[in-house]
């Protein structure tokens, strides 16, 4: 009711959003830019998730080996870059639409507007 987001599971690569790798058993609240919004739907895929704030933000974290995560960093290193994955971090392409529902596949994600405009992004194969 309040808009928190608990993930739980296997923590490999960041697609919990909890801030690092580890495995969570019970579930446990995905923080970061989400602890002071709130999220209305979400979707998983393996490796990847993403959530739809109230205000209409998309939001994603995990794997972005495909792009599917909508950052300019990619592959599964832990460099920096790559570790900001493991908590969620706003789609800034998606920053000036107000969006209503995610979907997440395997090695892509799509997000539909609030007009009914629809937005993919990651692997096109």
């Amino acid at each position: 009711a309040q808009g928190h987001l608990y993930a739980f599971g296997l923590g490999k690569g960041g697609r919990l959003g909890t801030g690092d790798e580890a495995h969570c058993s019970m579930p446990t609240r995905v923080r970061g830019p989400l602890s002071s919004r709130r999220v209305l739907t979400m979707a998983a895929a393996d490796n990847h998730s993403l959530c739809v704030t109230a205000c209409g933000s998309v939001y994603a974290w995990g794997s972005n080996r495909f792009g599917q995560v909508g950052t300019t960093s990619g592959g599964s290193g832990t460099n920096a870059d790559d570790s900001t994955r493991c908590l969620p971090r706003r789609v800034d392409d998606l920053k000036t639409v107000f969006c209503v529902s995610v979907a997440a596949g395997e090695k892509h994600s799509v997000a539909l507007s609030r007009q009914g405009e629809v937005f993919v992004w990651g692997d096109n194969t």
